[in-house]
C-alpha cells in the first residue's frame, strides 16, 4: 500500500510478468530458436528417410531408425520413427508435417547439407531423370595392361548424397569417387583416391535410361608412371553393396564360366589391341622414342 499526497490509500499494481532478455545472454542466437518449425512435404521427408537409409545401411523400421538416430546425434532415438516415419506411413505424397528445424538440421547436416532449408531446397530442384535413372550398384570391369589377359571386376555405386551424386569404385586396396555428369549422351567422371589416384571414365548413354550395360573408356596412369587406356564396360547388378567383391578372372575363366554376360565378356576383352593402349618405351623424349617397339 502506498498513499497518495491527498492522503487517500491507493493499492501499488502488481507487476506483470517479466521474461529476461535472452538476446543479452546469448547474442548470437534467435530467441526460442529451438522451438521453430518449418513444414516439410511428405515426398521430400520419404527421400530424406531413403538417403539415411542408403548411408546408414539400416533397414526403415524402428530399430533401425533408432540406429540411425544414435548415428546422427542432437536427436531423440525416437525422432526419426515417432515425429517422422510413422507420422507419414498413410499420407499422401503432397502432404506437409511440420518438424522442428533444430532436429531436422541435425539430419540434414548428416546427410551433408548445411541446414534443413538447403536439403529442402535441394529436393525442390529438377532431376535430371536420366543421371538419376543410373542410380545403383554395378560391376566394373577393365582389362589389365598387359598380354596376361586379366579381366578385373570391382564394385562400383552410383548414390546420392548430401547436394550431389556421387560415384564410388571399391579396388582391392584404394577407394576411388567422383561425381557424374553427363554431356553430349556420355557419361562423364573423374575418379579420384585419397591417395591423389585417379582415372579418368567416360561412357556411351545416350538418351537411355537406366541401361543394364555401359560401355566406355578409361584413362589413368599405371604403375610405373605411364600413361596407360583402354575399354571399360560397367554391368548393373541387383545385389547389396556388401555383398560384391572384387576378382581377377583369366579370360579362359569368364569364357567356361555358366553365366552368358561373362562368356561375353570374354569375347569382349579377348584382344589385346582392342582393349588396351600404352605408349612406347620413353628414353630420350625425342622422336627416336616414336620408332621404339
Amino acid at each position: 500500500m502506498q498513499r497518495c499526497p491527498c492522503g487517500e490509500a491507493r493499492e501499488e499494481p502488481s507487476p506483470g510478468l517479466v521474461f529476461p532478455d535472452f538476446s543479452l545472454v546469448f547474442p548470437n542466437c534467435s530467441l526460442f530458436a529451438y522451438l521453430v518449425c518449418m513444414k516439410v512435404n511428405v515426398r521430400h521427408l520419404r527421400r530424406m528417410l531413403s538417403h539415411l537409409s542408403e548411408k546408414t545401411g539400416e533397414s526403415l523400421d524402428r530399430s533401425g531408425l533408432r540406429n540411425m538416430a544414435s548415428e546422427i546425434g542432437g536427436i531423440s532415438e525416437d525422432y526419426l520413427y515417432k515425429k517422422i516415419f510413422y507420422e507419414i506411413r498413410d499420407l499422401s505424397d503432397d502432404h506437409e508435417l511440420s518438424l522442428r528445424d533444430a532436429q531436422l538440421n541435425s539430419v540434414a547436416r548428416y546427410l551433408g547439407f548445411p541446414h534443413a532449408a538447403g536439403m529442402v531446397a535441394f529436393f525442390e530442384r529438377p532431376a535430371n531423370e536420366q543421371l538419376q535413372s543410373l542410380l545403383g550398384n554395378y560391376y566394373l570391369y577393365v582389362r589389365q595392361n598387359s598380354s596376361r589377359g586379366l579381366v578385373f571386376q570391382s564394385p562400383v555405386t552410383i548414390l546420392e548424397t548430401g547436394e550431389k551424386l556421387l560415384m564410388r569404385m571399391t579396388g582391392p586396396s584404394l577407394v576411388y569417387e567422383g561425381e557424374p555428369e553427363i554431356r553430349q549422351g556420355c557419361l562423364f567422371v573423374h575418379l579420384v583416391s585419397r591417395e591423389y589416384k585417379s582415372f579418368y571414365h567416360v561412357y556411351k548413354v545416350g538418351t537411355r535410361r537406366s541401361p543394364a550395360v555401359i560401355q566406355g573408356i578409361f584413362t589413368g596412369v599405371s604403375t610405373a608412371f605411364d600413361p596407360i587406356g583402354g575399354r571399360s564396360v560397367l554391368v548393373r547388378v541387383e545385389l547389396p553393396l556388401s555383398d560384391m567383391q572384387n576378382h581377377a578372372f583369366t579370360l579362359d575363366e569368364l569364357a567356361q564360366a555358366p553365366d552368358a554376360n561373362k562368356q561375353r565378356l570374354a569375347r569382349y576383352f579377348r584382344e589385346y589391341g582392342k582393349n588396351n593402349l600404352a605408349i612406347n618405351r620413353v628414353i630420350s623424349f625425342a622422336s627416336d622414342d616414336l620408332d621404339e617397339e
